[in-house]
């Protein structure tokens, strides 16, 4: 009986990844897995991921350790799946062959192949019911807990008293380091910043941030020329746009692909549904990547305005603050900013881009 050798490796999950965390194995040598079964979690400054397998097969041999810091591309564990699976080489950006046919004897795979000669440390944690339910609520990494129970237990003691886990802790400074070095890399940039004021969006977060992603979207569509990165420089047929979000690691960006094709009930879920996977520290892989723009919401906060700074690659950027006071003669009004850069659109496109905004909205 054939099968192929294939080797899982720490996943690139966003365009600026280059390593991450390997938080915890789910599976051991000699497992046999099913396609899409979780075989490990990755955690980098932007997210936590489960990655699945690729295919039915059985665990040949595991590589990684957890807890260790890995370079993207580093093999984490080794499968002999049932078919032959392409992977993916982050260097070339093509698609390569990486598997290899290994002749297995006929009938089932035993599940007792020979251990790995990595020595690994222990992936089942031990902890009580009620200490997993409190350490899932507050976001605690089990790996970090001290245990104090019997064999090496973890109680609930041990972890009713801890807020955030230490390894978050390191997460939320690496996260504003990574910020903070994105926009010092767009200081650089000839850029300007418009502002005017607009008729408050709506009452419902979500809403808000669907009409103005949508927006946004569609007059970016027609202006192809700034829906473009300016890492390559072409013209893109999505236009993808990057809200920024809270997550409990800090700011999160994930995108909205062609958000204007989308129904309002569609995109609101699915803005909403973002919003608790953000919350979380998780967003969708494929949320990670192909933004031109950045769009910030303040409206339902109290900061009526904020200048937005572009993004690595991006071209406009895009704010809204919360509506001015009740009274006045500008009550209910909010202030909409928008960012561009000089080198692909020029002060009075980008005023007649802003003024479109405002009409759509």
């Amino acid at each position: 009986m054939s099968k192929f050798e294939y080797t899982v490796i720490m996943p690139k999950m966003s365009m600026t990844m280059e390593e991450g965390e390997l938080l915890s194995i789910r599976v051991n040598v000699g497992d046999r897995i099913k396609s899409s079964d979780v075989l490990f979690d990755v955690a980098t400054d932007k997210i936590d991921m489960e990655v699945e397998s690729p295919a039915d097969g059985v665990v040949k041999e595991i590589v990684g350790k957890v807890g260790s810091t890995m370079a993207v591309g580093a093999p984490v564990l080794i499968l002999l799946t049932d078919v032959q699976v392409m992977s993916f080489d982050f260097n070339s950006l093509e698609a390569t062959d990486v598997s290899g046919e290994v002749d297995l004897p006929s009938g089932e795979i035993s599940p007792t192949l020979p251990p790995t000669s990595v020595e690994l440390e222990p992936v089942a944690i031990k902890a009580m019911p009620k200490a997993r339910a409190v350490a899932e609520n507050r976001g605690i990494n089990l790996h970090n807990v001290a245990p104090t129970g019997p064999s090496g237990t973890i109680t609930y003691e041990d972890v009713s008293g801890l807020r955030i886990a230490r390894g978050d802790e390191a997460r939320k400074a690496a996260n504003r380091k990574m910020v903070a070095s994105a926009i010092e890399k767009t200081l650089g940039i000839p850029q300007i910043t418009l502002s005017r004021p607009s008729a408050h969006i709506t009452s419902s977060p979500a809403q808000g941030s669907a009409r103005l992603v949508s927006a946004w979207a569609r007059i970016l569509r027609g202006h192809p020329h700034v829906n473009l990165s300016t890492s390559d420089e072409m013209l893109h047929d999505i236009v993808g746009v990057g809200l920024i979000m809270k997550s409990k690691y800090g700011l999160a960006l994930p995108v909205f692909k062609d958000p204007d094709l989308l129904s309002s009930p569609m995109l609101i879920e699915l803005i909403q549904t973002t919003w608790t996977q953000a919350s979380d520290g998780k967003v969708p892989i494929e949320m990670l990547s192909g933004s031109t723009t950045s769009v910030f919401d303040l409206s339902h906060t109290k900061i009526s305005s904020a200048v937005p700074k572009l993004f690595p690659t991006h071209t406009t950027a895009l704010s809204v603050g919360a509506p001015y006071p009740s009274t006045g003669a500008s009550a209910g009004e909010a202030e909409i900013n928008l960012t561009v850069d000089l080198r692909y659109c020029d002060a009075l496109e980008a005023a007649d881009l802003l003024d479109q905004l405002i009409n759509a909205l």
